[in-house]
């Protein structure tokens, strides 16, 4: 009793150390880092500028003008579609403004709707480009007076034409949209110098500063991705700024900044060369980040002429609108948009079997339950021998105890006993552990689907979960609602554990009970105590997950555990379970094995 009453002392003693080093020290600590850095970062930059490492487009700072103030400013197109709207600036063709009609920023619809795109000026602008230039100048045509020839808003039924005349050359756009996030640039382009020209088409996507909406988390790609040769290759925004400037050359497919939910992409010309680069550079005194295409150089004789055409994208990822884009307009591997992963050939069937269910019960929350039912019915075999083969080393425990007595000063009789014990009672420590190695596999897939999936975005339950890709809105913290705010309001993730995290560490301990340690002895005894505190220590650490994640653990420990039960019940083996209910009832206790 000693023992255990000291060993839980150290562990909650312990708990309590790791709480005031983190609140009181580490902490503090993180954010003094994090505001070193910037000022490193700063210090840094100032360097570069003096030693021209940096690129300044702009040599003296601008102030950054609201994003509204700035849609209003120059020759525009309004966009008017199903899907998003916005308008679209003709010098230099930028796309900077943006909104997704389908999507909101967050659950208060007062907040309003997503904004991709903000034009340049403002403080986290964004915007996509497409310019003809002369081949070897090195310009990327964001200044190119584009005129309007004919309409004024572009929309599904309305295409849009405009054109550029100037530097020996002319071309003749017409935009347009369809009823989702993209844009189609056909191009024709006429040579009209009287000589020789050539000429070179260059898409460009740019970021200012990093989005608001960042998740900084390792199995998400966020930034610069590229499809060149068919090849997806992709870059963090933070290596993109830590590694430089990045090249590809090969046939032609697009170039675009990405996160967790959203696309902003520049398509070339299909089956054409081009060359894709990434940069990172300062503008403004603004961090910005910038992928771009170049289309190899088309030489053009007097009064020749060549039709192009490319495509900007802004928008979500929905994968099956991605696949329609990828089917009937030739756009090359547009599905990879979405961050598969390195286990993409678990992801994808898992991500189409939640969005299919989810929209097949009208809830994505009872979708993950169907479908860790389904995972579970799928899996069956495996987890009965796993389960069988534990309920045969717990049914073991005794007689191994009574080895370990009589064996205690002879370590390798008591290794010989014990295997020839295990071999009479058809028992493998090892056979036990054997198939957690696939569940790992599927609990990632799973957990990546529900992380990047768009369908489960402010996608609701019941009660008080209203986004399952939103982590447990009730808290310790706020007593569970009772206060007027949610989760976390005090940055300490890890004290923020709601009823979903509860149910967890309660389902898990269960769980925990039906599992015998591995082996015998003193070291057996001491896993098994800490196997007694790891549902409450990950119930800690899990919690800030989202809340469609922890359902489905929450499920899952039921359903595991109720297979579990019935099939150590079924090798007569009495369980923490079976001794809590006679208790109650007063029933005596089963007689020890043999």
């Amino acid at each position: 009793m000693n023992e255990q009453r000291n060993f839980i002392l150290a562990m909650v003693l312990s708990a309590l150390v790791l709480i005031g080093y983190w609140v009181f020290y580490q902490g503090p600590a993180v954010e003094k880092a994090k505001a070193n850095a910037e000022q490193e970062m700063a210090r840094a930059k100032a360097e570069q500028s003096l030693n021209g490492t940096v690129s300044n487009e702009v040599s003296s700072p601008i102030k950054l003008l609201p994003r509204e103030n700035l849609v209003g400013q120059g020759t525009r197109i309004k966009i008017d579609s199903p899907s998003i709207r916005g308008s679209f600036l003709t010098t230099g063709a930028h796309l900077d403004d943006v909104t997704l009609k389908n999507y909101d920023e967050t659950l208060d619809a007062a907040d309003g709707q997503v904004s991709l795109l903000s034009p340049e000026g403002s403080e986290k602008a964004a915007y996509i480009t497409d310019n003809w230039v002369k081949a070897g100048l090195g310009t990327q045509g964001f200044d190119t007076p584009w005129a309007v020839i004919s309409g004024t808003t572009l929309t599904p039924e309305t295409p849009v034409t405009l054109g550029y005349t100037g530097d020996g050359y002319e071309v003749r756009r017409t935009m347009s949209i369809d009823d989702r996030y993209l844009i189609t640039l056909e191009d024709v382009v006429t040579n009209t110098s009287g000589s020789e020209i050539a000429l070179q088409r260059k898409g460009v996507t740019r970021q200012h500063s990093l989005p608001d909406d960042l998740t900084n988390f390792f199995i998400i790609q966020e930034g610069p991705i590229s499809i060149v040769d068919n090849g997806y290759s992709d870059m963090k925004y933070k290596s993109l700024r830590k590694k430089g400037d990045w090249t590809e050359t090969g046939t032609s497919g697009w170039v675009g900044l990405t996160d967790k939910y959203w696309l902003l992409a520049a398509i070339a010309p299909q089956e054409k060369t081009i060359t894709a680069e990434r940069r990172f550079r300062t503008i403004n005194d603004q961090d910005v980040y910038e992928t771009s295409y170049t289309l190899a150089a088309t030489t053009l004789t007097a009064g020749a002429s060549i039709t192009s055409k490319g495509y900007m994208f802004s928008g979500a990822k929905d994968r099956d609108v991605l696949k329609t884009y990828e089917k009937d307009l030739g756009i090359a591997q547009m599905e990879r948009a979405i961050d598969w992963g390195f286990v993409g050939i678990l992801v994808k069937p898992i991500y189409w079997a939640l969005s299919r269910l989810g929209e097949l019960f009208g809830n994505f929350g009872i979708g993950i339950l169907a479908l860790t039912l389904i995972i579970k019915l799928f899996m069956f075999p495996l987890f009965n021998k796993q389960y069988e083969s534990q309920a045969k080393m717990k049914k073991v425990q005794p007689k191994l105890k009574k080895l370990q007595e009589r064996y205690k000063e002879d370590r390798v009789k008591l290794q010989q006993e014990m295997m020839a014990l295990y071999k009479r009672e058809g028992a493998n420590p090892v056979a036990g552990c054997l198939p957690i190695i696939p569940t790992i596999f599927v609990f990632f897939a799973l957990y990546k689907s529900v992380f990047i999936n768009i369908d489960m975005r402010h996608a609701p339950f019941f009660g008080w979960i209203q986004d399952l890709s939103a982590k447990d809105p009730l808290s310790i913290l706020n007593l569970f609602g009772a206060l007027p705010w949610s989760g976390d309001p005090f940055g300490i993730a890890f004290l923020a554990i709601g009823p979903l995290a509860i149910l967890y560490g309660i389902s898990m301990s269960l769980m925990y009970t039906l599992t015998p340690p591995a082996g015998g002895g003193e070291q057996a005894e001491m896993m098994q105590k800490m196997m007694k505190w790891m549902p409450w220590i990950f119930m800690f650490v899990l919690a800030p997950f989202p809340a469609g994640l922890l359902l489905y653990w929450v499920w899952n420990n039921v359903l595991s555990f109720g297979q579990q039960y019935y099939i150590t019940r079924k090798f007569k083996v009495d369980t923490p379970i079976d001794a809590f209910f006679r208790k109650l009832t007063g029933k005596a206790e089963p007689e020890a094995p043999k």
